[in-house]
């Protein structure tokens, strides 16, 4: 009576789920988060492919399972494994040939990890109690780490909300994931123009190099200034390029005359810079910047010799 139960249940279940992945398929190749999403979407939209592929372990371990004397045997787990990373690349794969994204292999970690939520959660391994229940324990760690990226963006997006019209002044842990490229960039106590802490921005040789803030409050209206401090720790004066631009600004081509710029001659120390957003706003040669919806503020240095640093610090908007 007991196998008839789990065989009505899985009967019930095998329809739905058989649904829900015809449903998600698609959505690997079309559809998901724009460039300028909002990072908490990004990163809800990541868990689809554990999800997804959670789903399509399920599946096949119910249809096939039992064919393959799954419950006493590794090399089942290790094929179902390969066959869903195998998958993962050519989806990977296609997304490149069809919209120019990159081969991700954070997605293909979490189509793994689907996996392998899948046979722990089912009972599929063949290894001890002991054993299963430090597979679980080790597989919910590994959920909770997929999911931080979700709780960090909510988070901190809260946080921006609060805090504007101050954009990042880098007094909590995670607003160095409001900019670009984080991998440049590193939160330090020493050198701060407000508060305790600053943000260290490593510049390479490339030709151009720097950050830009890339999630913010995108609404600047009602605004007169634009301020931002900017430690330059050594002795010889370094230019410094200052860019923002609006939504529309793909629109009309990226072009070098639709968007605002302009240079600041950093001296030794801190360096108080501050830019008037009517000037931001009259910025483009054909049109007005839309102030409701400004998309990026960039800062960066062209054609450096060698590798510098710099340190970026308070930066906010004023009436």
């Amino acid at each position: 009576m007991k196998d008839a139960g789990n065989i009505d249940r899985r009967s019930l279940l095998v329809p739905g789920v058989c649904i829900l992945l015809l449903i998600g398929f698609p959505f690997f190749f079309f559809g998901g988060p724009g460039y300028h999403a909002a990072r908490s979407f990004k990163a809800f939209w990541n868990l689809g492919h554990i999800l997804f592929f959670f789903l399509a372990t399920w599946l096949y371990l119910a249809f096939a399972g039992n064919h393959e004397n799954r419950a006493g045997s590794r090399l089942f787990f290790f094929k179902v494994f390969f066959i869903v990373l195998l998958v993962g690349i050519v989806i990977e794969l296609i997304q490149k040939a069809l919209g120019g994204r990159i081969v991700d292999a954070g997605d293909i970690y979490r189509d793994g990890l689907g996996c392998v939520v899948a046979f722990v959660f089912t009972g599929s391994l063949p290894v001890t109690r002991k054993d299963y229940l430090l597979l679980v324990y080790a597989t919910v760690g590994l959920l909770f780490m997929a999911a931080w990226p979700v709780y960090r963006s909510l988070a901190d997006e809260q946080t921006a909300r609060n805090q504007f019209p101050l954009l990042a002044d880098f007094e909590t842990p995670f607003e160095r994931w409001r900019f670009g490229d984080i991998r440049q960039l590193r939160r330090e106590q020493k050198i701060a123009r407000h508060g305790r802490y600053g943000l260290r921005v490593q510049l390479s040789t490339a030709t151009y190099s720097g950050t830009s803030l890339f999630y913010f409050s995108h609404d600047w209206r009602n605004y007169r200034m634009l301020h931002f401090s900017i430690y330059n720790p050594e002795k010889n004066n370094l230019t410094l390029h200052c860019r923002i631009h609006d939504t529309l600004h793909a629109q009309h081509g990226m072009r070098f005359d639709d968007r605002f710029h302009r240079r600041f001659e950093l001296h030794s120390g801190w360096n108080d810079c501050s830019v008037a957003l009517e000037d931001v706003q009259a910025a483009p040669a054909t049109r007005l910047m839309n102030m409701a919806q400004v998309e990026s503020f960039a800062l960066f240095v062209v054609r450096q010799q060698r590798s510098r640093v710099l340190y970026l610090d308070y930066m906010y908007l004023s009436r």
